[in-house]
């Protein structure tokens, strides 16, 4: 029976085989991703398919360059992956990324030219030291992921990475082996730490590629989630989404005893535009407005579209003299970018703003917000238009016309 045991050439063999099983696996599925780092998810894999080859037929010839050939193609197998995780952090850095491949691989050349054939286990502990440089880095680029890559596929690249580090360092003593081989007479316990090489060897290749499979297909679905909350003609929240944000930001004004405001924005004589010149103007129109939006409010503030030429600001943490000088300039950038058609024709544009503000009461719902806001806004376009009402539910009622 113990004849029959598998040496080093079948069990590195066996593990080459199933990494470029799984290449061609990550390729198949991931295909749609090949530009979010799985091309160089795949090419990883393949290269240490590569890698087990040369071992295994090291342990075959017993020529110490065919060691040194596949501690390489590790060293560039981690640096494809490394820059796969770079890929998909959208992160495209050519100085960072060639610095990734060529410090390991030069290394590794390196230590090829000074200690072999002479010195395999000196090269071997080296070797050692620039994959767990190598590991390390990689790590470090997986714990910048953890904030924007929530899920398990982040928590099985990671462990699968640990794997990694903890496979490769019993190869790094195959050098103090008297022979290069395995015989059949080999003891067993030699062949049992052989087959627990390979197997960590196999388990991570595995859970590495399902893991990067993972990522990618949840943030695939994050963002048709993102996608579905905005509004597909201006990529502004649509109603849905300005609900849910809105009840956030009531429920947290209402424990801090902040005041909130409400903006209703309305297109002044939208109809008159759409049927002078066509709805795709009027799309124009709408688009420019929500641009010119987004690009005056802070951060922290809420832009949505709430309906045909209607949209609706929620300013946390602004009381109604605040809201009001804000929603001037709002208008004032509206009135000040009119839309140029591509005839040459120039269509000033106009809106008009209905305020609520102040603190929520804790059982508020967010329509009685807005209908207020809508109130006011209405009081706007009856007052002449291309102004600002703040409503008189508001802590403070006041009227401005937008400054010219």
């Amino acid at each position: 029976m113990h004849s029959l045991q598998p040496d080093l050439l079948t069990a590195f063999g066996m593990t080459a085989l199933a990494a470029f099983t799984v290449s061609w696996v990550m390729w198949m599925l991931g295909r749609q991703h090949w530009q979010q780092g799985m091309s160089q998810a795949v090419l990883s894999t393949s290269l240490f398919g590569l890698a087990y080859v040369f071992f295994a037929l090291q342990s075959k010839l017993g020529v110490v360059e065919l060691q040194a050939t596949s501690k390489t193609l590790i060293s560039a197998a981690m640096a494809a992956f490394t820059i796969a995780l770079q890929r998909f952090r959208q992160s495209t850095d050519l100085a960072r990324d060639s610095a990734t491949v060529l410090l390991p691989l030069l290394g590794s050349l390196a230590l090829a030219v000074m200690f072999l054939p002479k010195d395999l286990p000196a090269f071997n502990r080296m070797q050692t030291i620039v994959t767990m440089l190598q590991t390390g880095y990689t790590l470090t680029v997986l714990y910048r992921m953890r904030a924007n890559t929530p899920g398990t596929g982040w928590l099985l690249v990671t462990g699968a990475t640990c794997v990694q580090l903890l496979a490769i360092l019993p190869l790094a003593f195959a050098g103090h082996r008297p022979s290069p081989t395995f015989g059949t007479e080999a003891p067993l316990g030699s062949l049992l730490a052989t087959w627990a090489v390979c197997l960590m060897l196999f388990l991570k290749l595995v859970v590495t590629s399902i893991g990067f499979l993972v990522m990618l297909r949840d943030r695939q679905f994050a963002l048709e989630r993102h996608k579905a909350q905005l509004d597909p003609l201006t990529q502004l929240l649509n109603r849905t989404a300005l609900v849910r944000d809105m009840n956030k930001l009531m429920a947290a004004a209402a424990s801090s005893s902040k005041p909130l405001s409400v903006m209703v924005l309305d297109i002044d004589h939208f109809k008159r535009i759409n049927d002078q010149h066509g709805h795709l103007v009027g799309d124009q129109v709408i688009r420019q407005v929500a641009q010119t939006l987004q690009q005056q409010s802070r951060g922290k503030d809420i832009v949505a579209r709430y309906g045909g030429e209607e949209f609706v600001l929620v300013l946390p943490d602004t009381d109604p003299d605040e809201a009001q000088i804000a929603a001037q300039r709002f208008c004032r950038g509206i009135r000040n970018t009119p839309l140029i058609l591509d005839s040459g024709e120039k269509i000033n544009v106009t809106v008009s703003v209905g305020i609520h503000s102040g603190v929520p009461a804790p059982q508020a719902h967010w329509e009685a917000l807005v209908a207020a806001a809508d109130a006011a806004m209405y009081n706007a376009k009856r007052s002449g238009r291309d102004r600002v009402v703040v409503a008189a539910s508001s802590f403070k009622a006041a009227q401005a016309k937008s400054a010219i």
